[in-house]
């Protein structure tokens, strides 16, 4: 029979201690995956959408596993809901400001209202949440859109254009039909 010399012994006992501290070095999964949402969301701001999207991702790249322990049978859709409800609940994810800013920030742009929602959809927010906030902008400003493709119309230099070329012009930027007849009307 072969038995083990003392540096082998000392050798395989390393080996038992090393691979038990890698495991105790493992966070829970809940635990691992909410710090890294919180890291994400202090990159980049993002709405509930994309985090659940990056989330995903993230229990769908093998390095997760090396990095955190997944308990046997968990719902990981079900984990994802929990983490983002909790994001919500600290604060740490806040739709209503993302959408003011980016909002802001498309309409300095000069984009039309078309286009802000296909920007603000693309940015994951929901449908409805972007028909209620547009809704509430033009409410407190009924003349939004008239008031945005006029100033397309200064920055680009375009006003000296032949009607229909003009037209044609803002058609492709996705201003409103009669946001345009008002504003080549006046």
């Amino acid at each position: 029979m072969l038995y083990p010399t003392e540096l082998q012994a000392h050798c395989l006992l390393y080996l038992v201690l090393l691979m038990h501290k890698i495991h105790l070095m493992k966070k829970d999964a809940n635990e691992y995956l909410f710090n890294e949402a919180v890291k994400y969301l202090g990159k980049y701001p993002a709405t509930r959408k994309k985090i659940k999207e990056y989330l995903q991702k993230k229990i769908k790249n093998k390095k997760t596993y090396t990095r955190a322990i997944f308990p046997e049978g968990i719902d990981k859709e079900e984990m994802i809901e929990g983490i983002v409800g909790r994001l919500d609940e600290l604060k740490i994810i806040n739709e209503d400001h993302f959408i003011e800013s980016m909002f802001h920030y498309y309409q300095q742009s000069l984009f039309s209202i078309r286009k802000i929602k296909n920007k603000l959809f693309q940015k994951g927010f929901d449908s409805k949440v972007i028909d209620e906030f547009i809704n509430q902008k033009f409410h407190e400003n009924p003349e939004l859109e008239i008031e945005i493709l006029k100033q397309y119309i200064v920055k680009k230099k375009i006003a000296g254009l032949e009607e229909s070329e003009l037209k044609k012009k803002l058609y492709q930027q996705s201003f409103s039909e009669n946001s345009i007849f008002r504003v080549i009307k006046d």
